[in-house]
């Protein structure tokens, strides 16, 4: 783990090695094609390849919407893609401060529960910019399917619990 709050390579193969599991999971609840994530593809991005505007104290992980550039030889259209900021101080210090977490396990947890709301975006025309109080709803819908999805898995079953209420995740990364 990163000494500067930010995640080392080693970290980072730890990352991509969750991810794959949780496009699998993901894939596997909502019924999707087994290349969905090659035709929809989307970023894992740390704060070390992002603005420091985009660092949000209270959550191990965000959703963002971009639209890439237009290719100049085919003169294709900027795509909309979506991208996952993981917050690395926030999962650190999550790590730090529970001797029973591991890396792997709370990477799962989030990028399984990201990639929940990209396809409920894509998928389920959830609307990106909603307003709070439907902002709220939406979280709390996908920490739920987040709990199903995961349910079962090793080591997923006491990381669960105890960010089975979003307050508890504020608390614990603040």
């Amino acid at each position: 783990m990163g000494a500067a709050g930010l995640f080392t390579e080693s970290d980072l193969m730890i990352v991509c090695r969750a991810a794959s599991l949780a496009e699998r999971l993901t894939e596997k609840h909502f019924d999707l094609a087994k290349d969905h994530w090659k035709s929809e593809p989307y970023t894992i991005l740390t704060l070390k390849q992002v603005d420091r505007g985009l660092y949000e104290p209270g959550v191990f992980a965000n959703v963002i919407r971009y639209k890439t550039r237009t290719n100049q030889k085919t003169r294709s259209a900027p795509a909309e893609r979506y991208g996952i900021v993981l917050q690395d101080p926030n999962i650190l210090r999550a790590l730090l401060r529970q001797s029973h977490h591991d890396l792997w396990t709370i990477s799962l947890f989030v990028l399984t529960h990201e990639l929940i709301h990209v396809v409920r975006f894509n998928k389920f025309s959830v609307n990106f910019f909603s307003e709070p109080g439907a902002r709220q709803t939406e979280e709390n819908l996908v920490q739920s399917i987040t709990g199903e999805i995961l349910s079962g898995v090793t080591n997923t079953d006491r990381l669960l619990a105890m960010y089975a209420d979003r307050d508890d995740l504020l608390q614990e990364t603040n």
